[in-house]
């Protein structure tokens, strides 16, 4: 008897270890799934945590350490009503003073500087009355270049033509063939607006192949 209840008892004591072993098992697994829990609750309040810094850092200014420098611009108020000035015009400066001119010049070369006719009197007595400013020798020079209006006004009136009223169209032999002298040619000339048939050259002597050079050069030039 005791043979037997002896081989019960160790057949009873062999089957706990199992059991035993099942334990440890689940409480393994308990463990394991404890820390995998325990791991992502960490890991949601890390995240929790990013979030909320980002948004505070989104939420401030951050400063980069650079100076901003800030223009204050002033306007000033428009009034209405108002103009710009207008812009000063500087005239230019009169001319009359003919003291400095060269002796020799002509009635147009006067006109073409500028003078008046009053200046080109000047200029005609300063430099004795030449005759190639009185080509007619009527007393009253450059009496076919500037306008009739001035030399009236400035001779009171008096008569500024001293040419013959022949025929146009003539030329300077037909003035020579009829006995003219060389200064009524000229004076003829000057009478019809100078035409260039009398004046080939065009240097502003007519009639210098007709007549001899003795009598041009003693009219112009004496």
């Amino acid at each position: 008897m005791n043979g037997e209840w002896d081989s019960v008892t160790e057949s009873r004591e062999n089957t706990h270890p199992g059991k035993d072993s099942g334990n440890a098992t689940l409480a393994a697994l308990a463990g394991v799934a404890v820390g995998v829990v325990i791991v992502l609750l960490a890991w949601l309040v890390f995240l929790l945590s990013r979030q909320d810094s980002a948004k505070e850092t989104a939420s401030t200014p951050q400063s980069t350490g650079v100076p901003v420098t800030v223009k204050t611009m002033t306007v000033a108020p428009s009034v209405k009503g108002t103009t710009a000035p207008a812009p000063v015009r500087t005239l230019p400066k009169a001319i009359g003073d003919v003291r400095s001119l060269p002796a020799g010049l002509f009635c147009r070369d006067l006109k073409s500087k500028g003078y008046s006719y009053v200046a080109a009197i000047d200029y005609w007595r300063l430099h004795g009355q030449p005759n190639q400013m009185d080509a007619d020798r009527n007393g009253i020079p450059c009496e076919t270049v500037y306008p009739r209006s001035d030399i009236g006004s400035y001779w009171n009136g008096r008569e500024v033509s001293g040419a013959t009223p022949l025929a146009s169209g003539l030329f300077c032999r037909d003035l020579a063939d009829r006995g003219a002298t060389y200064a009524e040619a000229v004076a003829y000339w000057w009478y019809y607006d100078r035409p260039l048939r009398m004046d080939a050259d065009k240097n502003g002597i007519p009639c210098e192949t007709v007549y001899s050079v003795a009598v041009v050069n003693d009219f112009w030039f004496q």
